[in-house]
């Protein structure tokens, strides 16, 4: 009977102290959230997935999150029906993107825009293709958005084959597409007839010209490569061992001069000539 006093008693006195600690705490913890601001959100569909130049908008590639009002840009699409419905359904990546990044206009086909090859250009730069094939464009291994070293071999002049010469005309140049296909997360060869570079006015009208001399191979850099080398012309002639330059013939040893007396006898009509002995 003692100890079930004791034990209600204990009990009591615990209640007690958890119930000074709870109102006493309180209002601390209440003046703590006071001070933290509440940030007004808004719904906003982002990738949920990356996306790649070109691809289709379909419903599994949006989700809704919660987003400040204060941060949503300017021309974001904030309504699925914006995204996926209307009579240009399904709309078109104009540029890649990164999963929960926003979906705004201007990175979507359907307002004004299509996915055109010149989205892709910087300011300043053209687009210019030239033909390939399996052998030139390094086995179907060059892909969009490697980056390549553009030769040119050609015939120093109308003597035939012996006097072909290669030339690097252009290095680090980005390969916009292959054929028609621009998607830079491609990772499958392509064989492709035709490689798209980006380049700038001077550099296409380069081309232009060495597509017309001669023939144009690819070659590709290392993506770390970015730094331009100093290269130099090599010719049919140099393909081959240089001959070593043969040796002088040798001259035939001069005679050994005559340094002995000889005494000329005349006999009639006839001379003579006999050698003094010392």
């Amino acid at each position: 009977m003692r100890r079930s006093i004791y034990s209600l008693i204990i009990g009591v006195v615990f209640a007690g102290v958890a119930l000074f600690l709870l109102f006493t705490n309180r209002p601390q913890t209440e003046a703590a959230n006071a001070d933290v601001p509440v940030i007004a959100t808004t719904k906003v569909m982002v990738a949920a997935k990356d996306i790649a130049y070109g691809d289709k908008i379909v419903p599994d590639y949006v989700r809704m999150v919660d987003w400040p009002e204060a941060s949503v840009p300017k021309d974001a699409i904030l309504t699925r029906a914006d995204l996926l419905e209307g009579p240009e359904a399904p709309r078109i990546a104009l540029r890649p993107m990164t999963a929960g990044e926003p979906y705004l206009k201007s990175k979507v086909s359907g307002f004004g825009e299509r996915p055109i090859l010149s989205r892709k250009l910087a300011e300043g730069m053209r687009a210019f293709t030239v033909r390939i094939n399996d052998v030139s464009g390094v086995g179907g291994f060059i892909l969009p958005g490697d980056r390549v070293d553009i030769l040119l071999t050609r015939q120093l002049n109308n003597s035939g084959r012996d006097n072909l010469a290669t030339d690097v005309i252009l290095q680090n140049v980005s390969v916009l597409g292959i054929d028609q296909l621009s998607n830079e997360n491609t990772e499958a060869p392509v064989l492709g007839k035709s490689a798209t570079f980006e380049v700038t006015p001077e550099q296409a009208q380069k081309l232009a010209l060495a597509a017309q001399v001669g023939t144009l191979s690819l070659s590709l850099r290392n993506y770390a490569a970015l730094t331009e080398e100093k290269t130099s012309q090599i010719a049919a002639s140099d393909l081959g061992e240089k001959k070593a330059s043969a040796p002088a013939p040798r001259s035939a040893p001069a005679p050994a001069r005559d340094n002995s007396l000889y005494v000329r006898v005349r006999k009639g009509t006839e001379v003579e000539q006999e050698k003094v002995t010392r």
